[in-house]
């Protein structure tokens, strides 16, 4: 069961163990801006090791992280566009969005807490359907306890832990009570 590989070392072992609700459902993904399952990550670091692990999902993986990427690329990479660079994370698969033009959906997003929050509001403003990363579709959202060398994670970092307590605040909990 999904309990006894809590502690797993791969992420991907994890999700396969019982938390994802279909594997299936997650390699047909179909909804730009909101991934079905999120990981949210202590440091850019981290989230580049727990997409490694996750590449042997052969799934496309959005990089919500702000190295190597600028939140522009990021907007259009979960609207399911290619960025100025070319940007796409992954391997194939996913999706097309509504319309009649194809878009890559990523059924899985990995990004460390101020990253996603200023996605989350990002040209909310702008918007009646809110910011650039939605959850209104996100079944499942993991947060990734591992410790950095000093023994913080993303709960007890002072720097993630306020960050990560706003995205859930700001972004979780309107979900949960729609």
């Amino acid at each position: 069961d999904a309990s006894s590989n809590f502690h797993s070392s791969n992420m991907a072992t994890f999700l396969k163990s019982g938390p994802l609700p279909s594997m299936k459902r997650l390699k047909n993904w179909k909804h730009p801006n909101s991934p079905m399952v999120l990981v949210i990550t202590l440091s850019a670091r981290r989230s580049v090791e727990l997409m490694k692990q996750l590449s042997t999902l052969r799934l496309p993986i959005a990089k919500l992280f702000a190295k190597h990427m600028n939140i522009d690329d990021q907007v259009q990479l979960l609207s399911g566009g290619v960025g100025k660079k070319g940007l796409i994370s992954g391997d194939g698969g996913g999706g097309k969005g509504k319309g009649n033009s194809p878009h890559k959906c990523y059924g899985i997003g990995v990004g460390t807490p101020g990253r996603l929050l200023a996605l989350l509001n990002h040209g909310k403003n702008e918007s009646s359907y809110g910011g650039a990363l939605r959850l209104n579709h996100t079944e499942l959202i993991v947060i990734d306890c591992h410790e950095d060398s000093k023994g913080f994670n993303v709960c007890t970092m002072k720097d993630t832990s306020k960050e990560l307590m706003d995205f859930m605040k700001e972004g979780v909990v309107p979900e949960l009570s729609e």
